[in-house]
């Protein structure tokens, strides 16, 4: 019998077992009964007959879709140790989370994939794309105009910095409102043990900004910043700029398309890769679209076919009704006499995951392959019920 569900206390060794070997294995196996409890989230597993066969560990977060604030479900830690791969578990488990997550009316899953390919298979589509910059410290020097100060700031100062991480995420979708203790865990801190060093960046005596960040390889390696406004960013920049005796590199992260060459004097150093990035999936359809706010002034009604790879029960017809900005959805049987009346547009649960959030729009989605529609009337439909947003998740897990 395979069941899924949470990793008891006592099963917990085992847990940390098949994590270490599948993250850490340059480390050896644990020699000790420590178990590692820094992060958040939940610890759960794949059990057949008792004994542990995958892994994973769920989280929730409070996180912005389209200007209002949701519960989004979180997948990290996926691992299958090697004696048990290629049996079928990593697809079980994740079905089995998908569907746990639904039962919770939780619409959405992200994750970060160690294969963008891999998890495509399974119905997650690419959130956003992340532009990596690299640089030399003196680049960065002088894109600030130098007003206002910086100055380190400690853990128990996380709350000195809330209201700049969320001014910083207005408008921007699965932008998150972290807890306390991921702010101490996962922010001022890696994976809960190795420290971060974190400034503040204060303009007429209030916060505006900050920075964590870590040194490797004599390298600074950037992990979040945010500002309040562009101003803010740009004195951040420079504050990196100012590390030239430290290091000789500065990396950092943001969204694809950024005004960073137009900030700097010497575009041609600075060296930038853009790589897929978060992973996101609706969890049922009827959950993820209930839950999009949409525009108060538009009512449309569309009836579409989707398919889903991981076999959750989301396949079949669906019809969504949307007027005063919410929507209903009601699922369309054969014999229902209206099923065929608008029952144009074909998709797979990828494709409308990416249009729910706003990753792309119904003209990209046909493009791709993911949507196929009977007339350009009925791609217009999707257009103005899921218009593309800026979407970018920061948080790493």
């Amino acid at each position: 019998m395979v069941d899924y569900r949470r990793v008891s206390p006592s099963e917990a060794d085992e847990y940390e077992r098949i994590r270490q070997y599948a993250f850490h294995p340059e480390d050896g196996p644990r020699t000790d009964d420590t178990v590692e409890q820094s992060s958040p989230g939940e610890r759960y597993g794949l059990f057949e007959e008792g004994q542990l066969r995958s892994i994973c560990r769920q989280y929730t977060f409070d996180a912005r879709l389209r200007g209002k604030w949701i519960t989004l479900g979180g997948l990290g830690t996926v691992a299958t140790p090697p004696e048990h791969r290629h049996t079928g578990y990593a697809r079980r488990l994740l079905r089995d989370t998908v569907q746990s997550y639904a039962a919770e009316s939780i619409p959405l899953v992200a994750l970060w994939p160690f294969e963008t390919a891999f998890y495509r298979q399974f119905g997650w589509t690419t959130a956003n794309r992340v532009s990596t910059y690299e640089c030399e410290p003196h680049t960065l020097v002088g894109v600030g105009d130098g007003e206002g100060r910086f100055q380190p700031v400690e853990p128990t100062d996380w709350r000195s910095l809330r209201a700049v991480h969320l001014t910083a995420g207005e408008g921007e979708t699965l932008s998150l409102r972290r807890s306390e203790a991921w702010w101490r865990r996962r922010i001022f801190s890696e994976w809960g043990d190795r420290r971060r060093h974190v400034y503040r960046y204060d303009r007429d005596g209030e916060p505006a900004g900050y920075v964590t960040h870590s040194f490797d390889d004599e390298r600074l390696e950037v992990a979040y910043m945010a500002g309040v406004d562009h101003d803010a960013y740009r004195e951040l920049l420079g504050f990196l700029g100012e590390h030239g005796a430290q290091t000789d590199r500065v990396i950092f992260e943001r969204p694809e398309a950024s005004e960073l060459f137009a900030l700097v004097a010497d575009p041609d150093a600075v060296k930038c890769t853009v790589e897929p990035g978060a992973m996101i999936r609706i969890t049922d359809v009827e959950t993820a679209l209930e839950a999009v706010p949409y525009p108060d002034d538009l009512e449309e009604t569309v009836t579409f076919d989707v398919h889903d790879p991981l076999a959750t029960g989301i396949d079949g017809t669906f019809r969504l009704r949307v007027a005063g900005g919410t929507g209903d959805v009601e699922p369309v049987r054969d014999e229902d006499p209206e099923a065929a009346v608008d029952r144009n547009a074909r998709l797979d649960v990828g494709t409308l995951s990416g249009l729910v959030v706003g990753s792309f729009d119904a003209t990209a989605a046909t493009r791709q392959g993911g949507l196929a529609v009977d007339s350009p009337d009925v791609s217009r439909r999707f257009d103005r019920l899921f218009p593309t947003e800026r979407v970018f998740l920061r948080e790493f897990f």
